[in-house]
């Protein structure tokens, strides 16, 4: 059996060096010991990408400006919510990636992004004028001497009443620069914090009230018989006033209402609706269901989170609603932002826009260079084979 050194010299340049570090570092340590058992301690290699490798410290995700909880957080770890209907009946589990809503939750980070937001919408329209810009003062108010006043050129001096303004405000833009990674970073610790809160809730749909699923074809046949409108009592025509061309119009209208009856179900099963399912048409009907849903969280106002406009868990129609109000605002994934998270108690997510924003909460948001980044995976995996080579035959000899 050949001995490790002999495997050494006979491998690659890489290898004999990473053999030669690893090899040095263990007989520094048996040295400064001072004991024999220390020396006799098999060499442990590690991996390349390992901590003990690395010239930065390891992170302990504690600090002074991050907020502690008094219950144990295992962060990074993938987490599941419940999802909803408006009527508090649970529909199945949402996955939340570790990587997006579950990380230490910093209030520096949140500090920064919420004064980028606020500084990017300011208007900044404030303005002065100088003394250039005021009117008049075209006239020297008195002459130069033989008055024994001051001298003045001009009544819209900065030192005169009314005069112009050194330096005042100008129409500018307040807006910074902040790393997107910062940005998303912000966004990560928000939606952390409202979950290790309690007040995250995930819900199917904003604006329909889903029905129970249908068993079999007599629900589905119930269902759509109980859809339909009630009919007409028997000689509610024949007391009318006939017109003309009475009869063509009272088939007519006969055959419409038995068409338009037939067609709800069709209508409603087109846009994604079942027979039993209803629309919330008012805003107190909605904050009601809200609250019952998120009861026993802190707070009393509500951001939800729909996926768009053009969506059908939500749309225009919830927008309407919510036209006039003061505790409640919807946005769409690609709105949200860290300061209307921590400016709304309670936030309402439907199940599509959680989607959006795990996706681009948890995607590379930046890839440069990928010829580097292409070699130095090549040269990591070349070390890891090295180390993998030497620890093989560290542990034959």
């Amino acid at each position: 059996m050949s001995s490790p050194c002999a495997a050494a010299q006979a491998s690659s340049p890489l290898q004999r060096w990473i053999f030669q570090g690893l090899r040095s570092s263990s007989s520094l340590a048996a040295s400064t010991s001072g004991s024999g058992e220390a020396a006799s301690l098999p060499l442990v290699l590690r991996r390349a990408g390992d901590e003990a490798l690395s010239p930065h410290p390891p992170t302990t995700d504690t600090g002074p400006l991050t907020v502690r909880y008094p219950f144990p957080i295992e962060y990074y770890k993938d987490r599941e919510a419940v999802v909803y209907s408006l009527d508090e009946r649970p529909l199945g589990l949402a996955a939340l990636p570790g990587a997006a809503f579950n990380v230490p939750v910093r209030i520096d980070i949140l500090h920064r992004v919420v004064r980028y937001w606020r500084a990017k919408w300011q208007q900044g329209t404030h303005k002065a004028k100088s003394r250039a810009e005021v009117s008049g003062g075209g006239k020297k108010p008195w002459p130069q001497k033989k008055t024994g006043r001051a001298r003045q050129g001009s009544i819209r001096s900065p030192l005169w009443e009314g005069g112009g303004v050194v330096h005042g405000p100008i129409p500018r833009s307040h807006a910074h620069a902040l790393p997107r990674s910062t940005r998303l970073l912000g966004m990560r610790c928000a939606l952390s914090a409202k979950i290790n809160e309690g007040r995250f809730f995930v819900v199917d749909d904003l604006i329909h009230l889903r029905g129970a699923p249908l068993q079999d074809a007599d629900d589905a046949a119930a269902a759509a018989a109980a859809a339909q409108p009630p009919p007409l009592p028997s000689g509610y025509l024949a007391e009318l006033k006939p017109a003309s061309g009475s009869g063509s119009s009272s088939s007519s209208s006969s055959s419409s209402s038995s068409s338009s009856g037939s067609s709800i179900p069709a209508r409603w099963s087109r846009h994604g609706l079942a027979p039993t399912d209803r629309l919330i048409r008012e805003y107190g009907e909605l904050k009601r269901r809200l609250g019952a849903l998120t009861e026993g969280s802190f707070g009393s106002t509500w951001l939800l989170v729909d996926s768009g406009e053009g969506g059908r868990d939500g749309g225009l129609r919830l927008r309407k609603l919510l036209k006039c109000s003061v505790v409640m605002e919807v946005v769409s994934p690609e709105e949200l932002t860290v300061y209307h998270v921590l400016k709304y108690h309670r936030l309402v997510v439907t199940r599509d826009a959680l989607a959006r924003i795990s996706e681009a909460l948890t995607r590379p948001h930046r890839v440069t260079k990928p010829v580097k980044h292409a070699w130095w995976a090549r040269r990591q995996q070349a070390v890891e084979a090295a180390v993998q080579e030497l620890t093989q035959a560290e542990a034959q000899a």
